[in-house]
């Protein structure tokens, strides 16, 4: 089954993430209501190709975790990589902090 492509955005490491309607669609209803779709595409890309953090976690499948502190507060921008590729899963808001499950994971160097 294919899935609509709402954007391909290339990160600071290189890989092309692909964002899918779904998953930009969910954050959108639940994290960013009154942000217009075409600027959480912009800020995903600001976020992806401008880390200030970037965290690995591995579980069934690999993902790679791009914070980025602005204002005093970060955003999380969360990319599952496949054999198939890089997907966009989601965004949100994480505060002041880095989420405490996430300053445990490994820290990637892009």
């Amino acid at each position: 089954m294919k899935r609509e492509i709402s954007g391909i955005i290339t990160d600071i490491m290189g890989d092309r993430v692909i964002v899918c309607a779904p998953e930009l669609a969910h954050a959108i209803k639940e994290h960013f209501e009154n942000i217009p779709q075409d600027i959480l595409l912009e800020l995903i890309e600001r976020i992806l190709k401008e880390p200030t953090l970037i965290f690995e976690e591995r579980m069934t499948n690999l993902y790679h975790l791009f914070y980025r502190l602005d204002n005093g507060k970060y955003l999380v921008v969360i990319v599952k990589k496949a054999k198939t590729g890089a997907y966009f899963s989601t965004i949100y808001p994480t505060g002041r902090n880095i989420r405490n499950k996430h300053k445990t994971l490994k820290k990637v160097k892009p």
